[in-house]
């Protein structure tokens, strides 16, 4: 009788010997992205690890590195995207199956990110030689996110479509193609999924499933269905909002108003969006306290929001404090109430 292979924990020790130091400057969530993907193709192929292994916590792999838990976040959402692993809360983060992802091609944000980059070369008649505008400039224009354009750009580094220069990066050439890209990201296409099981599921004045549910429904992470709802929000489509009433499909009522915290998160967002820089230290919450005139404790609450979706970082010390770790996008809503709201509905029907 065969015996049942159970997933196991990865320690740290057997991920070290792979793990080096960062040169002045360079760019942590690329180059621990690559290495990752690397050492998981490469331990797959050697029979080193299986499919369902958990990676060790991000804080455990994150004091080993030397970089932030933010850092590792982000390097774990990346490769996350690119279907090499699956997070899960109060489980932890598991490799994944190489054969799931082959029945339905998905692009990744580095892919679909790199092709925008491409065109706006072209678009904008750059020559070779040219310097390329900066990453947060290109996060305003295309409306990705500061780091999946850090990526990107790195993925274009090592196509010799750009070059990295101290004050920037250089476009190498411009004779190259620009491939329309059709197919969804995981998260666009969990997206659409949830907006047809809402029509064809659920009555108006319903609960809809928790967030856990719908992963375990649609095979994703929590995480995706998150990020799913918030492309739904930004569409008008749902509203979300915190408290015991659940996810409910709403009929006939006006969208409740956001609770005052998540409006000073909001304000934080846009504060971070504007002004800041991935590694910058953000005032004191007694700073932004008196800023926007609220309490210390709403700020606080505020600002764990954020660290939780891993935009910032809290250090302790000397030179501690709160550090950027990735910039939000610039939205007007926050994301923790489901609702639909009547005007989309009556839209889409008609």
């Amino acid at each position: 009788m065969s015996q049942i292979s159970h997933p196991r924990q990865i320690t740290v020790a057997e991920m070290s010997p792979h793990i080096h130091s960062f040169a002045s400057g360079e760019n942590k969530v690329n180059k621990l992205s690559d290495w990752l993907i690397q050492w998981i193709e490469k331990s797959l192929n050697a029979g080193k690890i299986k499919p369902f292994d958990f990676l060790p916590a991000k804080g455990e792999l994150a004091f080993h590195i030397g970089v932030s838990k933010g850092t590792i976040q982000n390097v774990f959402r990346f490769v996350e995207d690119c279907g090499y692993i699956e997070s899960r809360q109060k489980i932890g983060t598991y490799i994944k199956n190489p054969a799931e992802e082959a029945s339905e091609k998905l692009t990744s944000k580095r892919e679909l990110a790199a092709e925008e980059i491409k065109k706006f070369i072209l678009d904008n008649n750059f020559k070779k030689g040219d310097y390329l505008i900066s990453t947060r400039k290109l996060s305003e224009v295309t409306g990705i996110s500061n780091t999946t354009i850090r990526i990107a750009i790195s993925s274009l580094i090592s196509e010799n479509i750009l070059t990295k220069e101290n004050h920037g990066f250089i476009v190498n050439k411009v004779s190259f193609k620009v491939n329309s890209i059709k197919v969804q990201t995981l998260v666009e296409k969990t997206a659409e999924n949830i907006k047809q099981y809402i029509f064809a599921n659920i009555t108006q004045g319903s609960r809809l499933p928790a967030n856990t549910e719908l992963a375990e429904i649609f095979k994703v992470s929590v995480k995706t269905i998150h990020d799913s709802l918030k492309l739904l929000s930004r569409e008008g489509i749902i509203q979300t909002r915190r408290g015991q009433y659940g996810t409910v499909f709403i009929a006939g009522k006006e969208a409740e108003t956001l609770y005052h915290y998540e409006k000073i998160e909001m304000k934080l967002r846009h504060f971070i969006s504007e002004h800041c820089e991935v590694g910058n230290k953000l005032p004191s919450i007694l700073d932004f306290s008196k800023m926007y005139e609220v309490s210390a404790k709403t700020v606080k609450k505020a600002l764990d929001n954020l660290a939780e979706e891993g935009y910032i970082t809290y250090t302790r010390g000397r030179y501690g404090g709160t550090f950027v770790t990735d910039i939000p996008p610039a939205v007007n809503e926050a994301y923790k109430w489901l609702a639909i709201t009547p005007d989309y509905l009556q839209n889409s029907q008609n």
